[in-house]
């Protein structure tokens, strides 16, 4: 849990401060790695004249590309030793005559630049393994191998951090709010033994909550809801009021905020999309309603029920990170005998978030100090695309080396207060290479979620392909005259340089599969989907849907040589990404290290990275 370092960094690095100010330092003045991340952009990079490959990688280095393997580059990138390739002992001399892996040797700008990248990469290994408990099978259903696993660890994370807390403050956490509850398979686990935790699910999507509640019947923690009724029924008949001696006691499950769970709750009706969003459950009446004439059956069910833990659906759209007045009828009830609440400063929260896209991520930091109930925050995210800008566009005077797409000015102006970044260090950072503050465009924010140490020689060569063949259609669309062909990115910085409007870019979309097989089938699929758009529909049906196959072949063969130079760069700008991520995650732990009600604060890894690479928990405690 604490630990004396809290950021997960090399033991080479004396403080964190040194860390961070060695990091935003690198990021923001080497012109390198701000080409790889957020410069370049692999839909053009066969529109440009001179190549992206010519203008963004040293002569030096596209020279000694020219004679490895792609396979072998990435090793270079992410495993070999470099730093004995660095310190090798050979006279100046004798430079020109080393070899590496059976071709030419790296060059010295390249050892340095990986060097500095790895150096400068938060480590992702769990800093001490523990066993984790094995998921009920009923609780475990609809998870794949990887959610089994984010699951298993991080409710195991997530009680012993509400041990600490509690050993800390002399009270025990009650609630446990989940940010994005999705699906609910966090919740599900932690009310369940041998957790027993009280659960306060926040999900926007009233069909997940849907499916959720269908899911915890399923899994035993919530009564049938036709079963309970047939019980009421019952009861009632037979004479006995409901509350009074004789009555089951109501399960794990509660209700949302406003309304009492009904039949049509758990209801799914014949063909309801929901089932597709969640996975295809596939439940028979009986599992879904129960029967009202199967009294064994339901008694089976509410004997298996355990209500030591309770779980509490909200359907709200979290904006902000105060949350007292959304939680509020759950943590301060009405006591029995009255209408007042209960004791304000009873409860005492902790907010999760398991993979929170985005925003919520903030607001989940944030309402450890916007919140008196709050006490502590335990936060991984993920999907830093839908991260907000919060300082305006970046103005580093660099040549533009991607088309000024309208989604980098629309996401760079939001100036979004709740957005990126969140410190006040970030904020006041002033680089030699930028103006003040911390800045990531939308395209480097994209970049962050690579996961290069996972990558398998078949999935990276997928990954190629559609780059290449994506890039390769760009260029027919400028050549055919669908789309206008990108100025010449020259010595304008991208502040003076226009941006294009909307109606100058088409988006594809996703294809099948199947387009991926060759490019000619490729470009038959993405022509269905074009020729839906309004501005280009027309265009792209008189002259992309007229094209023959041998015109298409022929662009293919022609281009063939670029496959392996857009490779490198992806392979580059993959692996340079991962100080994206840290820069993220270091400014949300800033953040809270600047607060003064914080006690302490620190990042940890929280999984496995071969199993989920999006691995790192922020985790803060209240004073």
């Amino acid at each position: 849990m604490v630990s004396d370092r809290p950021l997960p960094i090399s033991e080479a690095w004396q403080t964190p401060d040194a860390y961070i100010e060695a990091l935003l330092s690198f990021s923001t003045t080497s012109v390198l790695f701000m080409n790889l991340c957020g410069g370049v952009h692999m839909v053009d990079f066969l529109t440009r004249e001179p190549d992206l490959y010519t203008t963004s990688l040293p002569e030096d280095w596209r020279e000694f590309f020219t004679h490895h393997d792609i396979q072998d580059i990435i090793h270079l990138l992410l495993r070999e030793d470099i730093d004995q390739l660095r310190n090798a002992d050979q006279p100046a001399m004798d430079q020109g005559s080393r070899t590496w892996n059976g071709g030419a040797f790296p060059p010295q700008t390249l050892l340095d630049y990986i060097h500095t990248v790895r150096h400068l990469t938060l480590q992702r290994e769990i800093r001490t393994p523990t066993p984790t408990s094995e998921l009920p099978k009923q609780v475990a259903m609809r998870m794949n191998r990887k959610k089994v696993h984010e699951v298993q660890h991080f409710s195991q994370y997530v009680a012993s951090l509400s041990e600490t807390v509690h050993q800390r403050r002399g009270a025990p956490v009650s609630h446990i709010v989940d940010f994005g509850s999705g699906q609910n398979y966090l919740g599900r686990t932690l009310v369940s033994p041998p957790y027993h935790k009280h659960i306060i699910a926040i999900e926007r999507q009233h069909q997940y909550i849907s499916g959720a509640k269908t899911m915890d019947v399923r899994a035993k923690l919530a009564e049938n809801p036709k079963a309970q009724y047939a019980r009421k029924e019952k009861d009632s008949s037979d004479g006995q009021p409901d509350g009074q001696e004789g009555s089951l006691k109501m399960p794990a499950l509660e209700t949302t905020s406003a309304d009492k769970l009904t039949v049509e709750d758990l209801q799914i009706a014949e063909g309801d999309s929901n089932l597709d969003m969640l996975g295809e459950i596939s439940l028979t009446p009986d599992e879904i309603l129960g029967s009202v004439t199967k009294d064994p059956q339901r008694e089976k069910l509410l004997k298996e029920v355990d209500a030591r833990g309770t779980l509490s659906y909200i359907e709200h759209d979290i904006q902000d990170g105060y949350l007292e007045p959304v939680v509020d009828h759950i943590i301060h009830p009405p006591i029995e005998d009255g209408d007042s609440k209960q004791d304000e400063g009873s409860a005492k929260l902790m907010v999760v978030s398991l993979h929170s896209c985005g925003n919520l991520v903030h607001h989940g930091i944030r309402s450890l100090i916007l919140n008196p109930s709050i006490v502590v925050v335990a936060m991984i995210g993920c999907c830093y695309n839908l991260v907000t800008e919060r300082l305006g566009p970046s103005k580093h005077g660099l040549p533009v080396l991607q088309s000024l797409h309208p989604r980098l000015k629309e996401a760079g102006a939001s100036y979004d207060p709740h957005g990126f970044p969140m410190s006040r260090h970030y904020e006041n950072y002033r680089s030699p290479g930028a103006t003040t503050g911390m800045k990531l465009n939308i395209t480097a924010r994209a970049l962050a979620v690579q996961a290069p140490y996972n990558w398998g020689p078949k999935d990276i060569e997928v990954s190629f392909t559609r780059h290449f063949f994506r890039a390769l259609l760009q260029r027919i669309l400028v050549d055919r005259n669908v789309i206008p062909k990108p100025s010449v990115s020259g010595d304008t910085p991208i502040e003076e340089k226009p941006y294009a409007s909307k109606a100058d870019s088409i988006i594809i979309g996703a294809v099948p599969k199947s387009a991926y097989k060759s490019f000619n089938a490729y470009v038959r699929a993405a022509t269905i989907k074009m020729s839906q758009d309004p501005n280009y529909g027309t265009q792209v049906q008189e002259h992309i849907a007229t094209m023959t196959d041998d015109e298409i072949n022929d662009y293919e063969t022609r281009y063939l040589h670029a496959k392996k130079h857009m490779s490198v760069v992806w392979s580059l700008m993959g692996f340079s990404a991962q100080l994206v991520e840290a820069i993220i995650v270091v400014d949300r732990w800033q953040f809270l290290r600047e607060q003064e009600s914080v006690k302490d604060c620190w990042v940890e890894p929280v999984f496995e990275y071969g199993y989920s690479p999006r691995n790192l928990a922020v985790i803060g405690l209240k004073k």
